[in-house]
């Protein structure tokens, strides 16, 4: 069986990875074909972060790399990367140089151009098979607005618009993992609008400020992001990090209907909606179950077990992540928009700006 190394005790790493290992654990072993093994090895240097993480013997909680390289086998280990961006490249190439080659990452995967450069080269020299956290692109929801999509059933797909907004004030003021808005939420959505219509130009992006009581923090308010798809899709990103209330949701307008996908907004429910309007009948409401990050997950080791995994969710990633540079580099700081607009704006001045397709690995032979 594998065994998971989780590097990096945050939000992300405890709160999302060590919980889904430990229930994927228990689901695979109930079926009679366990898939990893228990206790997850985990590393992070905040004595506080070890203390809070992972029940009784579901972890073994160290406080170093060294020490957490030193418990494990390189050939059984899978390493999930839960680290903040800017430090992703450095833990990558140490756990490379200890034999370790199967990776989960969190996204983004890389904090530059440059050091998304440098994790390609990496992972051909050292021949690693990375998988990148986007169980929202491998949720059952999103597979069937693909469906929507390919097969045209409202027609063409016009346009798209994401609202990915919560309350953040805790989590901004007690970290400093991610630099701005753009970070947090935008790179799900970004990843969902490339997965369902192909390649984009970034058209405008915009950032401001987060405000609670005597506090400023400066980009961590939220973030809009305009893309423009060689398909003619049009395509807004909205993200508020100051909202009263959650929501996670798509809308994709097609020339004849329009579909509405609820995402589940946390651990607490499993449960999709999606709301598809046709043109000559009532609109069809489905709910359904959709525990995306367990599935993704599962979906992962049992791709690093065949030696399958990686390459086409790679290949995503560096797009969503090149794109994700181009607009921290292009976007504009902006007041906090007292209403959210209803449907994407006309491009701002921001001219497209097309993302280089130099680096992004093509699938190997046999993925998936």
């Amino acid at each position: 069986m594998l065994k998971p190394l989780v590097v990096g005790l945050g939000r992300s790493g405890s709160g999302l990875h060590l919980k889904t290992l430990a229930r994927l654990a228990r689901r695979t072993a109930a079926t009679g074909d366990p898939l990893l093994a228990l206790p997850v090895v985990g590393c992070d240097p905040r004595a506080e972060a070890r203390g809070n993480a992972g029940a009784p013997g579901e972890l073994t909680a160290v406080g170093t790399l060294d020490e957490a390289l030193a418990r494990i086998d390189p050939d059984t280990t899978v390493a999930h990367v839960c680290t903040p961006p800017r430090l992703r490249y450095d833990v990558i190439a140490r756990l490379a140089g200890h034999g370790v080659r199967r990776l989960i990452v969190e996204k983004p995967l890389a904090a530059s151009a440059g050091e998304l450069d440098a994790l390609v080269r990496l992972r051909e020299r050292a021949d690693l098979d990375i998988v990148v956290v986007s169980h929202w692109t491998g949720s059952r929801l999103t597979g069937r607005l693909r469906r929507l999509v390919r097969d045209e059933t409202l027609g063409t797909l016009r346009g798209i618009t994401v609202d990915q907004h919560k309350p953040r004030f805790l989590r901004s003021l007690t970290t400093d993992g991610h630099p701005s808005a753009l970070d947090v939420e935008i790179p799900h959505s970004l990843a969902l609008a490339l997965d369902l219509a192909g390649p984009a130009e970034l058209r405008a992006a915009r950032c401001w400020d987060l405000r609670c009581e005597d506090r400023v923090l400066p980009g961590l308010g939220g973030a809009h992001v305009e893309l423009e798809h060689p398909s003619g899709v049009r395509t807004l990103l909205r993200s508020d990090l100051g909202a009263a209330v959650r929501q996670r949701s798509a809308v994709c307008a097609f020339e004849g209907g329009t579909a509405t996908a609820h995402f589940p907004l946390s651990e607490d429910d499993d449960h999709a909606q999606l709301i598809v309007h046709g043109p000559d009948s009532e609109a069809a409401h489905h709910v359904f179950r959709d525990d995306a990050l367990t599935d993704f997950l599962e979906d992962a080791y049992r791709g690093f077990a065949a030696g399958t995994a990686g390459a086409v969710n790679f290949a995503l990633a560096c797009a969503t992540t090149r794109l994700l540079c181009v607009a921290r580099e292009r976007h504009a700081v902006v007041p906090r928009p007292d209403t959210v607009p209803s449907a994407a704006p006309a491009p701002t001045a921001v001219a497209p700006t097309p993302v280089p397709a130099a680096g992004v690995p093509q699938a190997r032979a046999g993925s998936r």
